[in-house]
């Protein structure tokens, strides 16, 4: 008896299961302008880290 319930149970929470691909992360949620504002810090990091490199290789290469 306990084992049909429980089977029941995961079916029913498995068939309930979203399978799409990020489907509620794609339209317009509750904490989009954060998400785009990390996303935005993300690319910004990585500007910085992309100048530092190039700084980096210039300061190596007239120490030379």
């Amino acid at each position: 008896m306990f084992r049909s319930i429980l089977f029941s149970a995961v079916l029913g929470l498995a068939a309930c299961t979203d399978t799409g691909d990020d489907a509620g992360l794609q339209g317009n949620h509750v904490w989009k302008t954060q998400t785009d504002m990390l996303d935005k810090a993300r690319d910004v990091e990585g500007l910085i880290m992309d100048g530092s490199q190039r700084q980096g290789q210039a300061i190596d290469e007239q120490a030379r």
